[in-house]
């Protein structure tokens, strides 16, 4: 396939920042198995902070739907300035017929599986451009961690101490967990540990946070609203656990492979969530709605990855 040959690859990703987060493993897997190629990524808006800066990336360009048509006739315009070898398209768009290119990603499609996450990999296999392995994505840099560290200094969090991350919000009301539950929760876990807690989410969601803090404001660090994307992810790179309902967080927190309890209500487990020996999904069968979660199902599983105790079969 000539891999030692410099390649011209333009990824077409996604527009909310869980669900490009789910994409990340493609980016990962290209720069894998081509990593003398060049790399141009469109994303949208709202996850423009988690790829900027990225070293995997050359070029990234912003697609906003929303825009005016002049705003996406001048990224096609951007875009065709460059003749690319492999258009690998996760939105099953135009995009891949308004650019000039040698091969593209299929229209029609066959899955095999129902997780989005292996789905989007399934598109290179279509393409016959997936490798033997590949590598974890960048999420994040030094300056990100020195950032961070000022903050978590600020907040009056000693960071030789442990720390869990719980993301109490999502980006829509019916994959919420009653904060009552996180509150239970995290009481609970303080009880038991020494940890610190860390509450995040975005500057919608600081009223969560708020009521998280006051379950211990000794130990509890509310950071909602307070960080970008990028210092969130170095935050979840050394959590010892990720508490979280069906969100970004949570996809974060499993492609850093840190140890994540994700609570799951109406929406689908087996398309966004993962289980295996540091990942646990807690869920009512059927799945009513998240209010009939119960706090004890949570806990155990919290403690079960916190003390390092196998999954146990249903």
């Amino acid at each position: 396939m000539g891999r030692e040959e410099r390649k011209n690859i333009l990824v077409v990703t996604l527009s909310n920042i869980g669900d490009v987060i789910l994409t990340t493993p493609v980016i990962a897997s290209l720069r894998s198995t081509f990593p003398r190629a060049r790399m141009t990524v469109v994303v949208g808006p709202r996850a423009q902070g988690l790829l900027k800066g990225s070293r995997q990336i050359d070029r990234l360009f912003v697609y906003d739907k929303e825009a005016s048509w002049g705003h996406k006739l001048e990224l096609v315009r951007a875009l065709r300035q460059e003749f690319y070898d492999w258009v690998v398209d996760l939105r099953n768009s135009a995009f891949p017929f308004l650019v000039r290119a040698e091969r593209r990603s299929p229209i029609f499609r066959t899955y095999h599986s129902r997780s989005d996450r292996e789905r989007h990999l399934e598109i290179l296999r279509m393409m016959k451009l997936s490798g033997p392995h590949s590598a974890s994505f960048d999420f994040f840099g030094k300056e990100d961690e020195r950032a961070l560290a000022e903050k978590l200094t600020g907040a009056g969090l000693d960071s030789s101490v442990p720390w869990i991350v719980v993301a109490p919000g999502a980006r829509s009301e019916a994959k919420r967990w009653p904060i009552e539950g996180f509150c239970e929760v995290v009481g609970r876990l303080l009880e038991d540990s020494a940890f610190y807690v860390v509450a995040v989410g975005d500057k919608k969601e600081t009223v969560l946070g708020a009521k998280l803090t006051q379950v211990n404001p000794r130990r509890v660090v509310d950071l909602t609203g307070e960080m970008t994307l990028r210092e969130l992810a170095a935050l979840v790179q050394r959590a010892k656990l990720v508490l979280t309902n069906d969100s970004a967080v949570m996809h974060l927190g499993y492609e850093l492979y840190r140890p994540v309890v994700a609570l799951f209500g109406p929406t689908d487990h087996e398309r966004y969530g993962r289980e295996n020996e540091i990942w646990r999904i807690v869920r009512e069968t059927p799945p009513p709605t998240l209010e009939s979660l119960s706090p004890g199902k949570v806990i155990r599983a919290c403690e079960e990855l916190l003390n390092g105790v196998p999954a146990i079969a249903d």
